[in-house]
């Protein structure tokens, strides 16, 4: 491989790992100012409940729904939330353990005042270890 070829290899890598740390700090940053939004995994079943109804009556008046059509599309919602909490939990651990890995990383890097501001400016979730 040529020098300017493993030149723009590193450059290309770099590139991509600072787009996932930067993606995944953008995606906790919206996540952390939009906290109405929880995956409906982490829902009592009486707040799916209250969030599919929301989003139905919204789509019954902008759609101008049928009683008939109301049913369906809830049955639908409501399948549709078992079918995503399965998954959700499948996934969770993963996530987790690539979350964890990715702020361990990041500490690393940071002096121990740093440290000290990163930890309390972001805690670790119910669940994980504290590094």
């Amino acid at each position: 491989m040529s020098p300017s070829r493993g030149r723009a290899a590193i450059v290309i890598a770099a590139i991509v790992v600072c787009s996932v740390v930067a993606g995944a700090g953008i995606d906790r940053l919206m996540l952390a100012r939009t906290p109405h939004r929880r995956p409906s995994s982490t829902l009592s079943p009486e707040e799916a409940a209250r969030r599919r109804a929301d989003i139905l009556e919204h789509m019954t008046k902008d759609l101008s729904l049928t009683p008939a059509q109301r049913v369906g599309i809830d049955s639908i919602m409501q399948r549709t939330d078992s079918a995503l909490r399965v998954v959700r939990a499948e996934m969770q651990p993963r996530l987790t353990r690539i979350l964890d890995s990715s702020r361990a990383q990041i500490s690393a890097r940071l002096d121990s005042a740093q440290r000290v501001k990163f930890a309390v400016r972001r805690p670790p979730r119910h669940g994980s270890e504290r590094r």
